[in-house]
């Protein structure tokens, strides 16, 4: 059963883990490091964290990624969609 992002508000949740596990997945960012914060705020991570519980594709998104060294696929990590 998937989770409701909803909370009792009727707002999306979007947690601090959230955050933190979508700049070390997505941007590849560290979530302690400088650049984090300009990051969140320029980008609307929040906002695209949202959109992504909305419909239902955060917890594809955030997937660890496994690229195997060699592959013909290996560009498929740069790719943005």
């Amino acid at each position: 059963m998937q989770e409701q992002p909803y909370d009792l508000f009727g707002e999306v949740r979007v947690t601090q883990d959230d955050v933190r596990l979508w700049l070390l997945v997505v941007p590849r960012i560290d979530p302690d490091g400088p650049r984090a914060a300009h990051y969140v705020r320029s980008y609307d991570v929040a906002g695209k964290i949202a959109r992504a519980k909305l419909d239902g594709v955060f917890d594809l998104v955030t997937a660890p990624r496994r690229i195997i060294p060699g592959s013909p696929l290996w560009w498929a990590r740069m790719c943005w969609g």
